[in-house]
């Protein structure tokens, strides 16, 4: 599996897309765009400011229920949720096993 494959992938499930239900195409690659821009650093893992900045993005593009996370403020909230070992980050371990 490819790097982009994999951040699409992580990008369906952040957004409430579980496969194999297919969500469109578009909506996939959006997903994963906002996450390469989310991910500052590039190492793969969203610390709790990348994070926000996700769901932000998400949010502003109309992505799966993260206008709601985003519009209530829930953003720690859902952070803390994926972030099963609470180091601080989550990882696309965490992310998929939230799926």
């Amino acid at each position: 599996m490819t790097r982009h494959s994999i951040i699409v992938r992580l990008a369906a499930i952040a957004i409430g897309v579980s496969f194999p239900l297919a969500a469109a195409a578009q909506d996939l690659e959006l997903g994963a765009e906002n996450y390469r821009q989310a991910d500052a650093n590039g190492d793969g893992m969203l610390v709790y400011a990348e994070f926000a900045t996700f769901i932000d993005l998400n949010a502003a593009d109309g992505l799966g229920n993260a206008a709601r996370v985003s519009s209530l403020g829930m953003h720690a909230r859902a952070f803390r949720r994926l972030d099963a070992n609470d180091d601080g980050v989550v990882t696309p371990e965490e992310l998929q096993a939230m799926r």
